[in-house]
């Protein structure tokens, strides 16, 4: 294979890592419509099943530096593409019991999170290790884009399999209308407030869920009133669906079908992991792995592979110097020692964990969540709100093309600040709207949800331009050989800690606060954070080698360039 032609087959195999990563993400949001009307599974239990995949990435990130270090990068690719496949067919099996079985389901889910947290550590240290200065933000771009056509990947797959069966929704809801169980009006006095029913003291009755019981409305024959959507819809009330009712309202056959439905959804995702996991036999080991192990005829090797062979003994060249320099520092002085607690450790550890956690703190998974339900609490009628989630969905992936394009170019500080800048505004665009429809100087309509979809538009695209790119950039360069992998995996850590908890309490917090909009204003202050970090402490690392900017930490200047 030509050094050109390897190159490519780097950069698309080790890049698959982020296109499983999001497939893992994505995965469940276009089975589970087919899983909560095939299972006896509670609303706790399809809770757990979905956060289990972030859950299980905790503890695989956590030892995923330690592993990499052990076994090589290569190998841990190969091993985290085969826990990916084995994880489908547990997932699958879990339909060949009647009504689901939960703990195959959740361990299935588990091994996605684990392979996901693999993923999400060890390629891009990989990609940042094997790739020389000039391409290694476009090589470590290719992680990120490849997530987002992941995500769209398994959207597709949800539409297809969806156009294929039949949309389970759709058949559960409108045998439920049929039988009554509906979400009805509660009935409120002069002032509009609520109306409860009372025993004979005048104390509101409590139900068996602890919840005070309400009077409902009735129309002019004296039944009680169905509450309708904006769209002048029968609301069903989907907590008093059960297995139990499907089973009784739909025949066998159609139900196993939405079985496979969901199957067959899993079944597909799964053909990335199987190209990486056969195609990643043929990938070089790292080269900074292997010249830290002392194979030095192996790291140069690796290094040509997708370098050339002068370039390669450049590089090692570098290397090599790099590790003298640093032995000549500490002979300086006999009882010094390479101390974790050093400035050149210590400093990008703490930058490139800031900079992951606010990459969170900009609310990205939660907004991207929560996008549907957001639409249309500012106005946006249903199906509109659908295709615009779509929409963003899509655009996230174009804008990461360009960032690929641009980050080599403009370099990594110059789209962090463009981007954190621009989702400044959208999160700030998206509060007004929510403030003004709170404070009641507007009301929610077409009009006002077309803003807040501008607002998210400029939020998604000008994330994708910056931190969705920039952050794996930061996350690899920054860290100094040593430390990488186990720092690497600490910050992911933290980052998928402050991802899990702000999407935890998001729905929470937007109904505690009334949909005021203070959410998206907190969020914006967070990336203001995010922005003086990036504008004022993160060194420019285009075009640089990992040695240099490792050099730049322990000297405070950049090394000139050749």
């Amino acid at each position: 294979m030509t050094v050109k032609g390897y190159a490519k087959y780097l950069l698309v195999m080790a890049g698959l890592g982020g296109l499983l990563y999001g497939v893992d993400v994505g995965v469940i949001a276009a089975a589970l419509p087919y899983i909560e009307r095939t299972s006896t599974f509670s609303q706790d239990q399809i809770g757990l099943i979905v956060g289990m995949a972030l859950w299980g990435s905790l503890p695989s990130s956590l030892v995923a530096g330690l592993l990499a270090e052990w076994f090589g990068r290569k190998k841990m690719i190969v091993a985290s593409a085969m826990l990916f496949l084995i994880s489908i067919p547990v997932i699958c099996a879990s339909g060949f019991f009647d009504g689901g079985n939960f703990w195959m389901m959740v361990a299935g889910r588990a091994m996605q999170g684990a392979a996901a947290g693999l993923f999400g550590v060890i390629v891009p240290m990989y990609l940042a290790e094997c790739l020389d200065a000039d391409s290694r933000g476009k090589g470590t771009g290719m992680f990120q884009l490849l997530l987002t056509i992941g995500l769209v990947f398994v959207a597709v797959i949800g539409f297809v399999v969806t156009s294929c069966i039949g949309d389970a929704k759709i058949v559960v809801d409108g045998k439920a209308i049929e039988n009554g169980i509906v979400v009805y009006e509660q009935k409120t006095d002069a002032s509009g407030s609520p109306v409860w029913k009372v025993d004979a003291t005048g104390k509101a009755l409590v139900g068996a869920d602890g919840e005070k019981i309400p009077e409902l409305a009735v129309d002019e024959s004296g039944k009680p009133k169905p509450k309708l959507d904006r769209e002048g819809k029968v609301i069903v009330d989907a907590k008093k669906i059960d297995f139990k009712l499907i089973k009784s309202w739909v025949a066998p056959e159609k139900i196993t079908s939405w079985v496979r439905a969901w199957q067959m959804i899993f079944l597909l995702s799964c053909v990335p992991g199987l190209v990486l996991f056969v195609g990643a036999f043929r990938l070089k080991e790292s080269s900074r792995w292997l010249y830290r192990k002392g194979r030095k005829d192996e790291a140069v090797d690796s290094l040509a592979a997708n370098n050339g062979e002068e370039k390669a003994r450049e590089i090692l060249a570098e290397m090599i110097a790099a590790d003298e320099a640093a032995a000549a520092e500490k002979a300086k002085n006999a009882a010094a020692t390479d101390t974790l607690f050093q400035k050149k450790y210590v400093i990008p550890f703490i930058l490139a964990v800031v900079i992951l956690a606010c990459n969170q703190t900009t609310g990205i998974n939660s907004v991207l969540n929560y996008t549907v339900t957001i639409f249309q609490k500012t106005g946006m009628q249903g199906a509109f709100a659908n295709v615009s989630d779509v929409a963003i969905k899509i655009m996230n992936c174009v804008m990461t093309i360009v960032a690929c394009a641009l980050v080599d170019k403009k370099g990594r500080k110059f789209l962090l600040k463009l981007g954190t800048s621009g989702i400044i505004v959208g999160l700030c665009g998206v509060g007004t709207i929510f403030l003004a429809i709170s404070k009641q100087w507007v009301v929610p309509s077409m009009t006002t949800g077309v803003l807040a979809t501008v607002f998210f538009f400029m939020f998604i695209g000008f994330y994708a331009v910056g931190p969705g790119v920039c952050v794996w950039l930061a996350l690899t360069e920054l860290m100094p050989t040593r430390i990488r992998a186990n720092g690497m995996a600490i910050a992911m850590i933290i980052n998928q800690g402050v991802s899990a908890g702000i999407a935890t309490v998001f729905p929470k917090w937007c109904a505690a606060t009334n949909d005021n909009g203070t959410v998206f204003f907190v969020l914006a202050g967070f990336t203001v954070v995010y922005f003086i970090t990036a504008a004022f402490f993160l060194p420019e690392t285009k075009g640089r080698t990992l040695e240099e900017v490792e050099k730049y930490f322990t000297t405070g200047k950049m090394p000139e360039k050749k």
